[in-house]
Order: C-alpha cells, then sequence, then structure tokens
C-alpha cells in the first residue's frame, strides 16, 4: 500500500534514506568518511523531527513493512521535481519503487502537472536504467555536484 508518510514513519524514513545512500553512492564516491560518519540515521531522523514539513509531500510503500519512499515539490507553473527515492536496499528489484513511481505520476497528473524532473548522478547507472525504464528521459542538462568532480543529469517525465 502507498501512503502519505506520518510522523511515525520517520525512524524507517531515515533508516531507508541513509542506507540507500550508502548502497548507492559509496561505490561512486568511494568516501567511507561521508557514508560512515556524516551520514547517520539519528543525524537524519532528528533533521526530519524538527521539521516534519519535510514529510508533506512524502510516500511510503507500507505493506506491514516500510520498504520504500519516494519525496517531491512543485518547482514551477505545472513541474514537479523528485527530492527523495530510495527503497529499502534488501526490497529492491521487487517492483516497490516502480508502483511508488506510478503513483506519484498520477497524483502529479491528477494535479494537472505537465512534468516531473529529477536529478540523478551520471555514474549511477542502475538508477538512470530504472527511470528510463519507467519513462524518464535524459534531458541532456548536466550539473557538477559540489565539492566533487562527478556530473548529475537532468531526467524529466512528460505527462500527456
Amino acid at each position: 500500500m502507498i501512503r502519505q508518510a506520518g510522523k511515525q514513519d520517520i525512524p524507517r524514513i531515515a533508516e531507508i534514506i541513509v542506507f540507500g545512500k550508502r548502497v548507492a553512492y559509496r561505490p561512486i564516491f568511494n568516501n567511507d568518511c561521508v557514508s560512515f560518519n556524516e551520514l547517520q540515521v539519528v543525524q537524519l531522523y532528528e533533521e526530519y523531527k524538527n521539521n516534519p514539513d519535510r514529510l508533506d509531500g512524502m510516500l511510503i510503500y507500507d505493506d506491514g513493512i516500510v520498504k520504500g519512499i519516494i519525496n517531491g515539490r512543485p518547482i514551477g507553473d505545472k513541474v514537479f521535481e523528485i527530492t527523495d527515492f530510495y527503497v529499502e536496499p534488501f526490497f529492491v528489484k521487487q517492483g516497490i519503487g516502480t508502483l511508488l513511481i506510478k503513483y506519484l505520476i498520477q497524483q502529479v497528473r491528477q494535479k494537472g502537472g505537465h512534468k516531473i524532473v529529477l536529478w540523478v548522478i551520471k555514474d549511477n547507472r542502475n538508477a538512470r536504467r530504472f527511470y528510463e525504464a519507467n519513462g524518464f528521459i535524459d534531458s541532456g542538462k548536466t550539473c557538477i555536484i559540489e565539492g566533487t568532480t562527478k556530473e548529475d543529469c537532468l531526467y524529466e517525465y512528460i505527462l500527456e
């Protein structure tokens, strides 16, 4: 079941984001200090607890266990940006990400949106393949991730 995230979900959300980032980004950045010192569940939990408005657009997949999250925000007239999207690494490749993204696309469509955008690290090939398989296209726009030499790519989904 996909539902709106609530305060009771914050501990699990923090776990999913931290472990999702570690699995996805450590092989790309090879920075153990960031992955294991700076990126901490308790710290992220506190950030969400102290700023509950960060949950406003967040959807979670919950079948008795919260297994994935997707979050975003409007960034202009009829344009929506996905800002966070993680599936618990133990549950990847079970269709949860596809269900979350399709649900979000439907919600944006119902609200009259015409485009969904997101940034994805160029070297994150698994994520790029996933987005492309779900109808997103690489816009060709890139930027360097601050403090690194890595590129972010802008992906778009045009709603019909």
